[in-house]
């Protein structure tokens, strides 16, 4: 998709700056551009204090355990939110093709109302 992006854009002076980001790898999607919300980082700030106060009740098996269990929420939550970026990247390109394929309804020249 970014091919038939890139070329609907190549002829222009200036191409758009998602597009020019992507290009000049300056488009992250990492938590590390986002602040969090205060609800967010409430939540956070808690689930920090709840595991702490867990180990310090734990043995040292009881420790190992409870942080393969969080690492492995961790890489579920992950998967999970990777696959949703995946559908709604998809579904955001099948949106965009869509408005591209009746294009020609703006200059009267076709399209269904």
């Amino acid at each position: 998709m970014i091919c038939v992006v890139w070329n609907l854009w190549r002829g222009r002076k200036n191409i758009g700056k998602i597009i020019q980001a992507l290009a000049n790898d300056q488009l992250f999607v990492n938590d590390i551009n986002q602040k969090k919300t205060p609800e967010h980082q409430r939540l956070s700030d808690k689930c920090c204090e709840l595991q702490e106060k867990l180990e310090q009740k734990l043995d040292d098996e009881g420790k190992v355990l409870l942080t393969e269990l969080v690492d492995t929420i961790y890489d579920e939550e992950y998967l999970e939110t990777l696959k949703r970026f995946n559908r709604g990247y998809s579904l955001g390109v099948l949106m965009t093709m869509e408005v591209f394929e009746d294009y020609n309804s703006f200059f009267g020249k076709g399209g269904e109302e």
